[in-house]
């Protein structure tokens, strides 16, 4: 009795601690966020003091997703960022307040470099084919916009740097092709060729205008001598505090001519080529640090060899001479300058080192090899592309270099004085295609179980003994890590996932994300070790301008399949990341993509899906599948297929009505599970749940009377068994829709007066905007009633019925009801659990907020009455008065205070406990994955629980007992 009131008293006052552990919150914790800005672009990223007082610079991109970003260079982390918008864009510094301008569809802006604010905006609607800021402090200060209209009229506007005001605009119909404008300390010039000079070589025309009023002060005209072949890649305007310089090579390439603003002299020199192969010139670097003297670096390659040539022009005497050139290294070589005290260093780097030059000798002033940083995160050789560099000298021999380079791969990073500071996965943005992995091997072993259940009693124990051979293999690895586990289990602490003999995962939180981006790129994240980046590998080459088109990720065991339009298959490892297979469908000239169908043994057969939406097996011979498949052509025509014994049979095919378009076609995810076949009521009786595990909803829009109208189809019989029209709605804004269990939701915007559901006295303005509209599918409207599965009084609606004449021509009992939300909804999908027994939530994409939102399943419930106080059945089965104004809850947000920007899709995956569920959100920009638990983590430990307090008071207890006991016997 005492040791038993003990034991009570000491669970007792564990009580409060695991309360706490239950409901503490685990933001940052379970959950984690990839801010990415794409790849950054060169000549659009640049070091920069975000004032005039700082002291320490900051690094500025505008990447090829159009994303205006600051970067701290000394740990990575993004300060701030803006997306622009898609399109071509200028960045440039203004160097005499804090703010940096950038120009992209056709609006320039100034933002605060020191926090990303908006300070002002400037708008035109001719092309913006150049954007300069003036460096100097005299009276050519301001912010240079260079357009051009359709009526090729050249537009040249100075706008005021605080405020965007327009100063004045001066303009061009010579009918030139204007090229950019360069602002030099002394004068502003336009650069412009004629239209000749693009293709057979002609003139360039130089105006020089005066700064204060835009006036034409000079117009000078170079001839080329037919030297000018592509202006985009042969001609080069270059700009420096002091001095700009026109560069250009003539036809073979190997001869360089060169213009500074403001003379009539053209200077030519050759360029040395020791391979003898074609010479090409990737870039011009100039700096000008005194009056009379250029710099000017010239990056060449031959071949597989890069060098740079150093020339220096005296303006004075209009000569040139070639101060050095650097011997040529057999790999891609990234040159960047860098200006401190008045003297400009030339930077290299390779992928084995970077070494410091200054602009007068070729002797290196510094040397460092680069530190091989271990890292899993990339299969492919990196080899760098460009970057952007910071000196400073500390004493007369000590420097400090630091680089952001560009890889290869996309990806970019930091060196300084030859070690990485930090490493940016920008490749990995942009994803189009995403798909769960596990890889603990217990789908793997309940594979195995099922085939040793289906063989003989010999073969069965054979495979059994071969099982535990493999596992036996094991041991040691297992023994090894065994401290590691157990003080992960104690304290709570990480511990490495080794994908050979990996450990246990007990939770199921360790799964992979195995997804692809539009550059072709696939990698795997480890979503329970914080999105660690397992591998990265580069499975497709993806032209400029173009995207890879993934249409889907499939995962057996340890290997994902990669299928993209077209028919292209790609077999990959889940745990390397090394390509095992690629296949490409020969002879389908109409083939859109192909999908793998199983059929009932397990096996699965190859289906291909053309783009006229007509199915065909990819392999004759095909037998065995009770299977029915849905396709869309482009002619808005959805089919249902029914795979038959040798070719795929047309079932039936929905057509919409006059003047609608197709926009959505949404079906039940294949891990859905249904825990009850009812709902049960307050009063304990039972609404049976219309379940059809082909339950589809089509989507339709009519542009010509603003409507959208929503059919929920059976997809084995093509049976329409509910129809709902929304007028007027705007067919502009997002809609979407989202299917589980026996319910299914859209949201649109809609101006309608009066919605299913809403308060008849709500005003109309209140009414109108965005709207979720949620439908439960019941079996009856009585209670207790089966409807037409009544006299099958042990049956269930999980298989097609379309035998069954009298329930084939009565459809579900459908409740609705009308909830106004305050933002657009972009995507929306469910969470999802293993046993379906925890109520769903909907997870919502509101990328005018930067948030995922979970709206619990039970605030959207449509049975909530409407106008009245719910009774007290009512309450007690939970359901409360509805409120047509559904505000987001903060709590709703999985990402808290973190804004995930460019998510267009989510994914969900059951882990092995029923409460929670694994989401992983994805898109054109950032990827985010956390943990939900909809009603709570009921089945787990949180992290406040002490292990090691449970342990020692339990050790203490035994101590106590096994001394106290021979004291109560004797006495």
């Amino acid at each position: 009795m005492r040791f038993g009131a003990i034991a009570l008293l000491l669970g007792l006052s564990f009580l409060p601690s695991l309360i706490r552990a239950i409901f503490a919150d685990e933001a940052y914790q379970v959950d984690f966020h990839h801010v990415l800005l794409g790849a950054p672009q060169q000549g659009k990223t640049f070091l920069h003091r975000p004032s005039p007082t700082s002291k320490a610079s900051l690094l500025y991109t505008l990447s090829d997703r159009s994303v205006l970003g600051a970067v701290n260079p000394r740990d990575g982390s993004v300060l701030w960022r803006q997306q622009l918008g898609a399109g071509n864009g200028f960045l440039r510094p203004a160097f005499r307040r804090g703010s940096i301008i950038t120009a992209i569809n056709g609006t320039v802006r100034a933002w605060d470099a020191a926090d990303g604010r908006l300070v002002w905006d400037w708008t035109t609607v001719e092309d913006i084919e150049a954007l300069e800021v003036s460096q100097s402090d005299a009276g050519s200060h301001g912010v240079y916009v260079l357009t051009r209209s359709t009526a090729r009229k050249v537009i040249v506007r100075k706008l005021s740097e605080e405020t965007g005001s327009l100063i004045w605009e001066y303009y061009d119909g010579s009918g030139q092709i204007p090229y950019g404008l360069s602002i030099p300390a002394h004068g502003i010039y336009l650069v412009s060729l004629s239209t000749s000079a693009l293709v057979h070589g002609s003139r360039i025309q130089v105006t020089s205008l005066d700064p204060s009023d835009g006036t034409p002060s000079n117009i000078a005209t170079l001839n080329t001598d037919s030297d000018v072949l592509n202006a985009d890649r042969d001609f080069f305007l270059k700009s420096s505090s002091v001095h700009s310089v026109i560069i250009w090579t003539d036809r073979m390439r190997d001869t360089l001519r060169i213009n500074v603003l403001g003379t009539n002299r053209v200077f030519t020199t050759r360029l040395s080529n020791e391979q003898g192969k074609r010479l090409e010139v990737l870039q011009i670097y100039t700096s000008s640090t005194k009056e009379d003297i250029a710099d000017i670096v010239v990056h060449c390659r031959s071949g597989t060899s890069h060098w740079a040539a150093v020339y220096q022009i005296d303006v004075t005497s209009e000569a040139v001479k070639k101060a050095y050139q650097l011997p040529g290294i057999e790999a891609p070589v990234a040159f960047s300058t860098s200006v401190y005290g008045g003297q400009t260093y030339l930077i290299r780097t390779t992928k084995h080192d970077v070494t410091l030059f200054s602009l007068t000798s070729d002797q290196h002033l510094g040397q460092w090899p680069l530190q091989p940083k271990a890292r899993n995160c990339s299969t492919d050789v990196c080899d760098v592309i460009y970057a952007v560099s910071e000196v400073v000298v500390r004493g007369n021999s000590s420097f400090a270099v630091r680089s952001a380079v560009l890889l290869s791969s996309g990806d970019w990073k930091m060196i300084h004085n030859g070690e990485e500071s930090w490493y940016r996965p920008e490749s990995l943005s942009g994803v189009v295609a995403a798909s769960w992995a596990s890889v603990d091997g217990q789908q793997s072993l309940a594979d195995e179980l099922a085939a040793e259940s289906h063989s003989s009693i010999g073969a069965a124990y054979l495979h059994r003994m071969k099982r535990h051979m493999r596992d036996a293999k094991r041991f040691p690895q297992w023994i090894q890590g065994l401290p590691e586990r157990i003080a992960h289990g104690l304290l709570g602490t990480e511990y490495s996932l080794e994908y050979l003999g990996s450990p246990k995962d007990s939770f199921g939180f360790h799964k992979l994300i195995i997804a692809a981006t539009d550059l072709g790129r696939i990698f795997a994240l480890d979503v329970g070790s914080s999105g660690k980046v397992l591998w990265s590998v580069q499975a497709s080459v993806v032209k400029p301008g173009q995207a890879w088109a993934v249409e889907s990720i499939e995962v057996t065991n340890d290997v994902a399949l990669v299928r993209t339009a077209g028919g292209r298959r790609i077999q990959i490892s889940v745990t390397r990341g090394n390509i095992l297979a690629e296949q490409h469908s020969a002879g389908e000239t109409n083939l859109k993509y192909t999908v793998a169908v199983p059929d009932r043994s397990g096996s699965a057969a190859a289906v291909n899906i053309k783009a006229d939406g007509t199915v065909a097996f990819a392999q004759s011979g095909q037998s065995g599948f009770e299977t029915v498949i849905v396709t869309k052509d482009k002619n808005m025509t959805v089919r249902g297929w029914v795979l038959g014994l040798s070719e795929p049979l047309l079932a039936w095919t929905f057509v919409p009505q006059l003047n609608e378009r197709i926009v959505n076609v949404v079906g039940r995810s294949l891990n859905d599970p249904v825990a009850s076949i009812g709902k049960a009521l307050g009063d304990r009786n039972v609404l049976y749940k219309f379940l059809s595990r082909n339950l589809l909803v089509i989507g339709t829009i009519n542009t010509a009377t603003s409507s959208a109208s929503f059919y929920v189809v059976e997809s084995n019989s093509g049976r329409t068994l509910h129809t709902m029209n929304h007028p007027a709605v705007d067919v502009t804004q997002p809609i979407n829709c989202v299917v589980s269990e026996n319910w299914f939701a859209y949201a649109v915007f809609s101006d309608l007066d009066d919605g299913v559901g809403l308060d008849a006295a709500m005003s109309p303005a209140k009414k109108r905007g965005y709207q979720i509209v949620v439908s439960e599918l019941f079996e009856s409207s009585m209670v207790n009633d089966r409807g037409p599965l009544d006299p099958t009084s042990k049956s269930a609606n999980l298989r097609p019925r379309a035998l069954d004449t009298d329930i084939h021509d009565k459809g579900p009992y459908v409740v609705s009801q009308t909830y106004l939300v305050p933002a657009a909804i972009s995507f929306m999908t469910v969470t999802s659990t293993l046993q379906g027994i925890t109520p769903r939530s909907i997870l919502c994409v509101v990328q005018s907020l930067n948030s995922v939102f979970a709206i619990p399943r039970a605030i959207a419930d449509p049975r909530r009455p409407t106008g009245r106080d719910a009774t007290s059945v009512e309450a007690e089965e939970g359901l409360f008065r509805h409120d047509a104004a559904l505000e987001f809850d903060p709590k709703w947000a999985l990402n808290h205070m973190r804004e995930i920007q460019g998510v267009q899709k989510i994914i969900t995956s059951p882990s092995l406990l029923e409460s929670t569920s694994l989401v992983f959100a994805f898109g054109r920009l950032d990827m985010f994955g956390t943990r939900v638990a909809p009603i709570g983590g009921f089945d787990i430990l949180g992290k406040g629980f002490n292990k090691i307090q449970l342990i020692g008071t339990v050790v203490a207890l035994a101590v106590g007992t096994g001394i106290l006991a021979p004291l109560v016997s004797s006495d």
